[in-house]
């Protein structure tokens, strides 16, 4: 499993998925919006990774390419 990052390196990472991805102004916007919606990640967790196991989740992850997120 990977090491965690710090919150600042964390951050500075996802925004610079997100604007690559999107674009600057969608980015922001995204971010604006998800900030303001109230989000329940218990809810969100249960859904999305009903029925898996921990090993089922992992094997997931790490199947998933490294740069993904970078891809435009």
């Amino acid at each position: 499993m990977p090491n965690l990052l710090a919150d600042d390196v964390l951050c500075a990472k996802g925004l610079t998925i997100l604007a690559n991805h999107l674009g600057p102004v969608q980015a922001l916007r995204f971010l604006s919006l998800i900030s303001r919606e109230p989000f329940d990640y218990q809810s969100w967790r249960q859904h999305h990774f009903e029925g898996m196991s921990l090993d089922e989740i992992l094997t997931k992850v790490q199947a998933t390419p490294q740069d993904q997120g970078q891809q435009s």
